[in-house]
């Protein structure tokens, strides 16, 4: 999900969404009933399922009422700005530590410790990567679900059929570009990659090289740099040998439909594509761990929940991100396939890790944790993502010089990222 510039000129100009300072205790000004609560997110059908079993399950428990606004992937992140521009916002919303920092700078979100606290929630239970990603101006604004990283699916009848061994643990760029086209074949290409700076990252990383200046404080990019660019072109090298799909075959279908299908044998991303592929007749699947272009690295992919400073009840609203990323709540999720559990207890228990559900290896989601690293955590990064990636499209599907791509990126994104 991006966030486009348009999105953004509205964020900037809505009106501040705050619905006071105090954080909202107890059932309503009124001292009656709690409020309905509003929850949007973003998702396909396969895993909206998994959150309407999640609101049920709260509601069974007596949680209160609770109504799920389920918006495409594509879309939540307008539909939201729009909402707090009209003054019509959800409760609760769910969105990615890459998204949420501009509605913290428009004063959209309250943060969400002190509620969590008075809800009971001990965040020491749960894994730091994901709660520093979600920490801004001091405070813990939204509340992680999960603590994904980028992984490569493959496709075990595939690789049988064409006599390649499975991959293992530690195995290298080489062997991924051997692998990639030891199983391209008529009709079907053996990785696919997706031009987003999130899926170039771990490599740059692994390779010794960065994305930004400063992490914490970027001011400028740095892909044109040695590391960095070495490690782009090692991307372009391989799109080069035919073994990733064509332009003309990505507008006809995504990744992971090509991958259902059969005409992807590989292809990476985090665990949200668990719900979809298990509905998949026929497929047989599993994740490993990405190759080390230098050393191990990886990267986070976490989503939380934000309470909206409009909320009416915003106890309410904490009442139910409570249960969501609580005991109960992360071991649904984590049973949907949907998540890799943020809440340590859950995510080294049988609901995630059980071999007899796909993914069979999911304790690769775990190992990869020691070395996740996230992006900056900025208001401008949305936009400065959105660059990266049309600028990468050019390298990597119209054949354009990566020189020319990294100045493209350089002009357009670091103004950005020095805007405050």
């Amino acid at each position: 999900m991006k966030l486009t510039l348009l999105t953004m000129a509205v964020l900037l100009t809505m009106s501040a969404c705050s619905g006071g300072d105090d954080p909202g205790v107890g059932a309503g000004a009124a001292g009656g009933a709690p409020a309905k609560v509003t929850v949007q997110i973003g998702a396909g059908p396969e895993e909206a399922a998994v959150y309407q079993s999640l609101v049920k399950a709260y509601r069974d428990a007596g949680g209160g009422e609770v109504e799920l606004v389920t918006v495409g992937r594509g879309d939540h992140l307008t539909r939201l700005s729009t909402a707090f521009a009209s003054g019509d916002a959800p409760d609760v919303f769910l969105i990615n530590y890459r998204e949420y920092t501009p509605f913290v700078q428009r004063g959209a979100v309250a943060p969400i410790g002190p509620l969590l606290e008075q809800a009971g929630v001990k965040t020491a239970d749960y894994y730091s990567e994901p709660l520093r990603a979600f920490s801004y101006n001091g405070a813990l604004q939204c509340m992680p679900q999960n603590i994904s990283s980028l992984v490569v699916y493959w496709n075990r009848g595939m690789f049988a059929e064409a006599g390649v061994a499975p991959p293992k643990p530690g195995w290298t760029w080489a062997d991924f570009v051997a692998t990639a086209r030891a199983l391209t074949t008529d009709g079907v290409k053996g990785v696919g990659i997706d031009p987003q700076i999130i899926r170039m990252a771990p490599f740059i990383w692994g390779n010794g090289g960065s994305i930004v200046d400063d992490e914490e404080n970027p001011t400028r990019t740095t892909l044109h740099e040695p590391a960095a660019r070495a490690a782009l072109q090692a991307v372009v090298d391989l799109i080069a040998t035919g073994a990733t799909p064509t332009k003309e075959q990505l507008a006809a279908q995504d990744l992971p439909e090509q991958f259902m299908t059969g005409k992807l044998a590989m292809f990476l991303n985090s665990r949200v594509e668990v719900p979809a592929l298990r509905e998949q007749r026929g497929l047989d699947f599993d994740v490993a761990a990405l190759p080390v272009m230098g050393r191990p690295a990886s990267i986070l992919h976490s989503d939380a929940y934000c309470v909206a400073n409009a909320a009416e009840d915003k106890a309410a609203a904490a009442k139910f991100v409570a249960f969501a990323v609580g005991q109960q709540g992360q071991t649904l999720t984590a049973l949907g396939g949907r998540t890799v559990p943020s809440l340590r207890s859950v995510a080294t228990s049988p609901a995630f890790l059980s071999p007899d559900r796909a993914p069979a290896s999911s304790q690769v989601f775990l190992d990869a944790i020691p070395h996740i690293r996230h992006v900056p955590v900025v208001p401008s990064w949305p936009e400065v993502e959105d660059v990266m990636g049309t600028q990468l499209e050019r390298a990597f599907a119209d054949g354009v010089p990566l020189d020319e791509v990294l100045a493209e990126i350089r002009k357009q994104a670091d103004p950005l990222l020095r805007r405050r």
